[in-house]
């Protein structure tokens, strides 16, 4: 399990660095390919575009194969495919480079979570180690792009072998898993749907801030770039935390209090952001941002496999990826509307309609949601 698992993580590590560290490269092909702002954009969009649209196929797949096979598949041939990217001579090529890595890179976090669903111990606290693999992607991103920007070639090789050799080894796993075909039966659960939703909520709270958080504090409310970048770091950090005390309080709370709790935590530091001008309330306020902004994946990533049971976990993530992931899309081009409208007192505010929504949602969810029907 071990393996399986520490294999799992490093995937989904890759997968993230890989759509998450365009926002460094990018600037490289915004030179050599003259990309203008909205090409830039979206680059990121069709591989949000491959992924969702390609994800409850993979999770399909992965209840019916198994993870092992799902995994192999992912994750190798992504890797094959993306050293075209040094080919790429304008943005039309680049845009389907990463539409297919989009729709290849969408098996594995389904496969890794088939594989913490099997493991037979506490469901959330594994899935909460899975998903630390965001935030350290986070922290090494932020902390090493000028690195990543001056040798990006070398950053690109290493993500291209790190795919391709990760999905060779992921024919040597060894994981016992329940199987499942009964596709219509998870796509049209109400709870499912409701659990999904509610992801979507969390994505935007999540993805909204992290993607505006450091460019409104330098260019839209005065705060030094230097502190700045030290804010937009102890977000990184929070955020990786949270990964660490959700596992803990999974143990003694349910999910779905704990899911309720941490949402309306992250909806009252949002609104309490704009009214943090001094740098002795930002830096701790920052800090719990990134812990709230993302202690509630876990416990929701709990549910989506809970409420189906393990046999049906692929399906159901995969499920849950593609509907979530619109709210990883629509909010950052939302917060920026709102900033162009010349609202932007209002902006910070936006990025807590998401989790408002997932936070009304969340009452619908069955209760009684610690099994799911293995049937």
């Amino acid at each position: 399990m071990k393996y399986s698992f520490a294999l799992g993580w490093l995937l989904t590590f890759l997968q993230l660095a890989l759509r998450l560290g365009w926002g460094v490269v990018a600037v490289v092909f915004a030179v050599s390919l003259h990309l203008t702002p909205v090409e830039i954009g979206a680059v990121l969009f069709l591989f949000y575009l491959g992924y969702t649209s390609s994800s409850v196929l993979w999770g399909a797949m992965i209840d019916k194969e198994g993870p092992r096979k799902a995994m192999f598949i992912s994750a190798t041939f992504s890797g094959l495919l993306l050293p075209l990217v040094f080919l790429a001579k304008n943005v039309d090529e680049l845009y389907a480079i990463y539409l297919l890595e989009g729709v290849l890179t969408a098996g594995i976090y389904p496969s890794a979570v088939k594989v913490v669903s099997a493991s037979g111990g506490s469901l959330t606290l594994y899935l909460a180690l899975l998903d630390s693999a965001a935030p350290v992607v986070t922290l090494v991103i932020s902390s090493l792009s000028g690195e990543i920007l001056s040798s990006w070639t070398f950053y690109y090789v290493t993500l291209s072998l790190g795919l391709f050799l990760g999905g060779l080894l992921s024919l040597s796993l060894k994981v016992s898993t329940l199987k499942s075909t009964q596709l219509r039966k998870v796509l049209l659960d109400r709870r499912v749907i409701y659990v999904s939703l509610i992801r979507a909520g969390e994505q935007w709270g999540l993805w909204g801030t992290s993607s505006w958080l450091f460019p409104f504090l330098v260019l839209y409310d005065g705060v030094p770039v230097k502190l700045s970048e030290i804010l937009f770091l102890l977000y990184g950090v929070g955020q990786f935390t949270s990964t660490l005390v959700s596992g803990l309080l999974s143990r003694t709370v349910d999910d779905v209090k704990l899911v309720k709790v941490t949402l309306a935590a992250f909806v009252a530091l949002v609104f309490a952001l704009p009214l943090a001008k001094e740098a002795s309330f930002l830096i701790p306020l920052s800090f719990l941002l990134g812990v709230f902004s993302f202690i509630y994946r876990p416990p929701t990533d709990s549910l989506v496999v809970k409420v189906m049971g393990s046999r049906h976990a692929g399906t159901s993530m995969g499920f849950a990826n593609a509907i979530s992931q619109a709210g990883s899309m629509v909010a950052p081009l939302f917060v920026g509307e709102v900033i162009s409208l010349g609202l932007k007192g209002f902006a910070i505010d936006s990025l807590a309609f998401g989790p408002l929504a997932s936070l009304a949602l969340v009452t619908l969810v069955v209760k009684g949601n610690s099994g799911g029907s293995e049937k």
